[in-house]
């Protein structure tokens, strides 16, 4: 199978994605999913006319030459009830938030207000205009007025509007069902010890810790053995899901068996190499609507693999309109090289400044060297027709999933 350029497998990845589906969550289990369908106001917001100060509700006539002496006749509260109707020449005490009461249609705040000694009058220091301090009823919302739109993600500000308007529950895109599977003989768990040969398996982990990163918690298959029959029956499991990852195996090698049991098994395989560096032996295929990919075995690799392939798919199916990593362009420190023919993507370092973003690419030991990635929070998009990208340039980079975490 001939190798394609980043851009066709992408194409070829987001072209095979199943329809999404709509869930009704609990509100409160609603963070960060993405809204389903429109949300109306069942009410008007504020439901009644609210007192925007602690303050006293008057006619603004009889205070229009203040100072002005008027007549106390009551208080309300907030969550009180205005069962009093203002008549000219009275004042009624309101705390911020109660409704103002009938015949006010203006509120005074205290620090223009003096109380008189027997606490029956009042003196109002200061005019005020028609609707001064009030927000009036369905100022904010109206009943029936769209108040969240469909494709919104849902932050803690939206929480709020769902619980303003008592919607218990939220209709959200559903979230797919992935399982994650690594292969390879040479794996240990991370609470094992590894044998002469072995090592301990990141990959898995570290690939839970990006389908996190969408809301997505993947059911963790294990590790398969290179033996064909461990393989299959693992991978038959994980085609009950509606995506299923598998770490490692992917490439050409004798002990590399995915692909020939993705055929096996009936997974129309689109694609198996990629001109991408890291993350050529990247494998996508399909089983009627389960999206399958199978990701290289070195951890650098595996990571970059997932931000171009896996991510762009599955932010997409849990409803997210632009869920690929953030591109911005800065100028570049230092002068890279690579050879031409693949699209590269190297860790770097990004800095705001005055002028901008700087990118500042890290020194690394190739798609192994785990450590070395952990330190960058970007990655430099290398051109396949380019030999270099040169100090002084305008380069792009991607910014990691978790950039502005670690910038805290």
């Amino acid at each position: 199978m001939k190798m394609i350029s980043i851009e066709e497998a992408r194409g070829l990845v987001l072209d095979k994605l199943p329809p999404r589906q709509a869930e009704h969550v609990h509100f409160q289990a609603a963070l960060h999913r993405v809204l389903a369908e429109d949300l109306r106001a069942s009410m008007d917001i504020p439901p009644f006319n609210r007192a925007a100060v602690d303050g006293y509700a008057l006619r603004s006539a009889d205070v229009r030459s203040a100072p002005a002496v008027l007549v106390l006749a009551g208080e309300v509260r907030a969550g009180g009830e205005a069962s009093v109707a203002l008549v000219p020449g009275q004042a009624i005490a309101v705390a911020t938030g109660a409704p103002v009461p009938a015949g006010a249609d203006a509120v005074q705040m205290l620090e223009q207000v003096q109380i008189a000694a027997e606490g029956r009058r009042v003196t109002v220091l200061q005019s005020v205009e028609p609707g001064q301090n009030i927000v009036p009823r369905g100022f904010e919302a109206t009943l029936g007025e769209t108040v969240l739109e469909s494709g919104r993600t849902l932050g803690p500000a939206e929480i709020a509007v769902l619980a303003t308007f008592g919607y218990t529950h939220a209709p959200v895109w559903r979230r797919p069902r992935v399982a994650l599977l690594a292969t390879g003989d040479e794996l240990v768990e991370v609470e094992g010890t590894p044998r002469a040969g072995q090592i301990r398996n990141s990959n898995a982990y570290s690939l839970t810790a990006q389908l996190n990163c969408l809301g997505i918690e993947p059911e963790y298959l294990g590790i398969a053995l290179d033996d064909p029959e461990d393989l299959r029956c693992k991978v038959v499991a994980g085609l009950e899901r509606e995506v299923l990852i598998i770490s490692g195996g992917a490439s050409i090698g004798p002990y590399d068996l995915v692909k020939g049991i993705f055929e096996e098994i009936g997974v129309k395989i689109l694609f198996a190499r990629v001109a991408v560096r890291p993350g050529k032996p990247t494998v996508f295929g399909c089983k009627g609507d389960t999206l399958v990919f199978g990701l290289p075995g070195n951890p650098v690799s595996s990571l970059v693999s997932f931000e171009n392939f896996v991510r762009p798919a599955l932010g997409r199916m849990c409803g997210f309109a632009r869920p690929d990593l953030e591109r911005v362009e800065g100028e570049l420190q230092t002068t890279i090289r690579q050879v031409p023919g693949r699209t590269a993507f190297m860790p770097a370092v990004l800095s705001w400044t005055r002028g901008g973003w700087t990118v500042d690419p890290l020194l690394w030991k190739g798609s192994g060297d785990i450590i070395g990635f952990s330190r960058s929070d970007s990655l430099v998009v290398f051109p396949s027709d380019r030999d270099s990208l040169v100090r002084g340039e305008r380069v792009e980079a991607l910014l990691l999933p978790d950039y502005f975490t670690r910038r805290r």
